[in-house]
């Protein structure tokens, strides 16, 4: 029996955990193929600037070095810019119906249910308003009219971004609520570094009236519903200059109180049969309370990982990080990889790449990070909880797992010759004690924003990268000597590869 709060977006997880033998059958319905862009008719609409250059420094520089203090105001060259890094087509591979888009984030099966929106006001050569970003356009599409942002006085912007359920729940069917918050996740965190990469300090929240700012970006929430904001404040809406806003205050809009019209509804229907499957709903609405839970007193996050450490090291920073590519070019590159090859990687490189697993303004606190890696330089096989905040690796295992972790991942055997599976875990109880039922998207999110620094780390480094959200989920616990409540969110490989595509 797990030991555990479960309610909610928790009780969720476990009702969708896959068990070896019980998958159950089920195709693809492909009269019920849901369309991969969301689209708007006769509104006002805006291209978007076509320069995609973005910042020319190493991406490891942008990662790591302090944000500059930005002069100027936003203007729309730099949103365009913004936008389009964020969450842009990449690459085209096909033509016609069979065409497939790739986009600077990773999505699970390449169904990409997330949707962008931005409300700007005082953004040159663009009118304030609400727009959606058309991107398979490249366009701005706007939706209202008018100033809605805390303040008047400076140049402000806030990006959402929403979720359409049944672009994962089409092929994941109950599972893909989780997929759908990882999903979240890397573009929160690729849009968080676009804006350092242009010298922004921006922060995210996950906590906001569910029903207003749902109702306020017009979607119908049967089918999309917004599940992060990413705030750009002016001076005036910050309260102090030039400092990112603290992640644990909840977003609002200039008039909380104000009804909203829909804008469009039908635009959120993506197929003929898109109903969303009830448990996804049932768990995006029963995650919308803030106010944390009183619970029994458990080994906090990662505790339970103690009792197996046999070894703890040191591993600092390097003082010279490896140049890579150019941040725009690691974003516009960064592909999914499965062709990985048993090589090892310099000090150096696999410093840097562990050290990149650190979060700007994380959400929950409470997703820990575990790592199994084959023999590389200065590095023996073994199983090791990573801490980077206090740069110590606890060793548990000095076996190679990874053989065995491939296995626990509906066994796709490709998976055993990545150098490194990078393991999020969450400790449920510690989530629900701090955060109360709305912790578990966060912790998601976060969950999502990490895998999204492996991703862009191991493409600077010239290495391979891949997510993985579908395993049997007591197997991998289990591996990991992960105690009762706790549950491996989330797995990405890095590592050496074949060829990397351009």
């Amino acid at each position: 029996m797990r030991s555990v709060i479960v309610g909610g977006g928790v009780a969720y997880h476990e009702r969708t955990a896959y068990r070896r033998g019980a998958l159950g059958g089920g195709f693809l319905d492909w009269n019920a193929r849901p369309k991969v862009f969301k689209t708007y008719h006769g509104l006002p609409e805006v291209p978007l600037s076509w320069d995609i250059e973005g910042s020319s420094k190493p991406f490891f520089q942008v990662l790591f070095d302090p944000i500059p203090e930005r002069t100027g105001h936003l203007d729309f060259k730099t949103l365009s810019r913004v936008l389009r890094l964020s969450y842009g087509i990449t690459a085209q591979s096909g033509t016609g119906a069979d065409a497939f888009y790739f986009r600077s984030v990773p999505s699970a099966g390449a169904l990409y249910p997330c949707e962008l929106y931005a409300a700007v006001q005082g953004v040159r050569e663009l009118d304030d308003g609400l727009y959606h970003y058309d991107l398979a356009r490249s366009r701005l599409v706007r939706l209202r009219s008018g100033s809605f942002l805390a303040s008047k006085a400076l140049p402000t912007a806030a990006f959402f971004i929403t979720t359409m359920f049944f672009r994962s729940a089409w092929k994941y069917r109950d599972r893909a609520y989780r997929y759908c918050l990882l999903d979240a996740g890397h573009l929160v965190e690729n849009a968080l570094l676009v804006l350092r990469s242009e010298g922004f300090k921006a922060c995210v929240y996950d906590r906001f009236n569910d029903a207003k700012l749902n109702a306020f970006l017009g979607v119908d929430t049967e089918r999309e519903a917004c599940v992060a904001v990413i705030g750009l404040p002016s001076k005036a809406w910050a309260g102090e200059a030039a400092e990112p806003l603290n992640s644990a205050r909840e977003f609002s809009l200039m008039d909380e109180l104000r009804s909203w019209d829909p804008v469009q509804p039908e635009a959120c229907r993506l197929s003929p049969v898109d109903a969303v499957p009830h448990a996804i709903l049932e768990a995006h609405r029963t995650t919308e309370g803030g106010a944390p839970l009183r619970g029994a007193g458990e080994k906090g996050a990662g505790e339970e990982a103690k009792d197996f450490v046999k070894e703890v090291r040191k591993i600092p920073r390097p003082e010279v990080l490896p140049e890579g590519l150019s941040f725009a070019e690691c974003v516009w590159r960064r592909r999914s990889h499965r062709n990985y090859v048993s090589a090892r990687v310099t000090k150096e490189n696999w410093q840097t790449l562990w050290h990149s697993l650190r979060l700007d303004g994380a959400l929950s606190s409470c997703v820990q990070v575990i790592i199994a890696c084959g023999e590389t330089d200065g590095l023996p096989p073994g199983v090791y909880a990573w801490n980077v905040v206090e740069e110590v690796a606890q060793e548990i295992s000095g076996e190679d797992i990874r053989r065995s972790s491939a296995r626990a991942c509906l066994d796709q055997g490709w998976l055993k010759q990545a150098l490194f599976h990078v393991i999020f875990h969450v400790f449920w109880t510690s989530v629900h004690e701090r955060f109360g039922p709305r912790g578990y998207r966060s912790a998601m999110l976060d969950a999502g924003r990490l895998g999204q620094r492996v991703y862009l780390a191991s493409t600077a480094l010239g290495l391979g990268c891949c997510g993985i959200g579908a395993y049997y989920d007591e197997e991998l616990r289990s591996l990991f000597h992960l105690g009762s409540g706790c549950d491996v969110v989330y797995l990405t490989a890095s590592g050496p590869v074949k060829k990397l595509r351009s």
